[in-house]
């Protein structure tokens, strides 16, 4: 009898060691999948749209990554314009902050000429002679479709990106410039759309466009116009169908700086980071268990050790500290800069445990609609911090769920005359 029980037991013991292994190469590769490529020397400068010239620190810091005012030779990329304006407006702006004229140089792959010009032996040369690319705003879709081949292959000009990208060189881009460092990458819908029509992988179909960007950015996927275009709700729908665990949300004038596997924050404003790794998608369309956090200039986070690096001149805000004591029910959640304010004033710097807000489309006919409530909630996780003003500038790992209503407005009846 004992012989047979050691038996069992060594039976389940090996059992048990093969699915330990198992696990820990399966944690490994998922691990290793959020983890900068080695062969990788170069740094991303990725902004979420409408820099302004006078942004002297996104600037300076693409500057420095590309080598300096004397040793940077800069590219510019106008394919998802449909003009030359904003990049011409670059090249002026490189110049201005100490680039020499002849070391900034436009590469014309435009949504015309780009069948000839991405296989192009003198592109190729001219591309590899940089120390820094930038892609400028307008369409990412006329990115990607340039610069891929029509079987899905790399063209020669995208293979000579990811040269100098590999070889310590930076890549830059804002507005599309930005959603084409990921890959998959979005368009084309509001969050509400996305949530109540989810994903489409056909341009000309309803709902939130998924389809291949760059993958210059390996952690998530990247947004923009983030905050002032409430875009955390589609964010939130592409990475849970898509099934990638992290999103990234950069607001307009400002950058996130990526070198190796950290992300740095800089510029106006702020960046979103979304962990879909423990959401829940319910059979009635409510999005449950999501992480938020919100940070903005100075602060860092790590995507392989998911460790943020808050500050040094920010302050932890302590319970009995917060500014404002309740909230109230925000009606238009993804309206502009609403998602921000909600997690800092609303929650953050506020002695309430929750923050709400609403999202919903109307029949104007019978005033009856479909929406969602939005509800942040602190958990024992949640940390939120004070700028050196005394603002609250950063939050994080703040709960955030997303559950559908619906809605139906019912005007008073008008007082009788007298």
């Amino acid at each position: 009898m004992k012989n047979k029980l050691r038996s069992i037991f060594s039976s389940c013991l090996t059992a048990l060691l093969l699915v330990s292994m198992l696990t820990a190469d399966m944690s490994s590769a998922a691990a290793e999948d959020e983890i900068a490529d080695a062969s990788v020397k170069g740094s991303l400068v990725i902004i979420g749209g409408g820099l302004e010239t006078g942004n002297a620190e996104i600037y300076n810091k693409m500057i420095e990554l590309a080598g300096g005012k004397e040793d940077a030779v800069i590219g510019i990329f106008p394919t998802a314009s449909a003009s030359m304006s904003s990049s011409r407006s670059m090249k002026q702006d490189f110049e201005d902050y100490g680039v020499p004229a002849e070391n900034v140089r436009i590469i014309e792959i435009t949504e015309k000429n780009y069948k000839d010009q991405v296989n192009n032996d003198e592109i190729v040369k001219a591309i590899s002679e940089c120390t820094a690319l930038y892609f400028v705003g307008g369409d990412q879709s006329r990115v990607t479709k340039a610069f891929y081949n029509a079987d899905g292959s790399n063209s020669k000009a995208l293979d000579a990106v990811w040269d100098v990208y590999r070889e310590g060189g930076l890549i830059a881009g804002s507005s599309a410039g930005a959603a084409i460092m990921s890959d998959p990458m979005i368009l084309n819908a509001t969050s509400l759309e996305a949530l109540q029509k989810g994903v489409t992988y056909d341009e000309q179909k309803p709902g939130l466009w998924v389809t291949k960007g760059l993958g210059f950015f390996e952690a998530g996927i990247t947004d923009q116009h983030f905050s002032k275009r409430g875009r955390l709700g589609r964010l939130v729908v592409a990475l849970v169908h898509e099934k990638i665990n992290y999103g990234f949300g950069i607001d307009e004038n400002s950058a996130m700086v990526v070198s190796g596997n950290e992300i740095e924050v800089i510029g106006a404003s702020g960046m979103f980071l979304v962990d879909a790794s423990k959401a829940e998608y319910t059979k009635k369309g409510a999005y449950l268990g999501i992480d938020v956090s919100y940070l903005e200039k100075g602060d860092k986070y790590n995507f392989a050790t998911k460790e943020f690096t808050v500050h040094s001149s920010k302050t932890l805000i302590r319970p009995g500290q917060e500014y404002y004591e309740g909230n109230e029910l925000n009606t238009n959640i993804f309206g502009s800069d609403a998602a921000k304010t909600a997690l800092l004033d609303d929650l953050m710097d506020n002695t309430a445990r929750e923050a709400r807000g609403l999202t919903f489309a109307l029949d104007q006919k019978n005033g009856k609609g479909s929406g969602f409530t939005v509800v942040f909630s602190k958990t024992a996780q949640t940390k939120g911090y004070y700028d050196s003003d005394e603002y609250a500038s950063t939050a994080l790992h703040v709960n955030m769920d997303i559950i559908p209503i619906e809605v139906q407005v019912k005007e008073l009846e008008h007082l009788p005359k007298k």
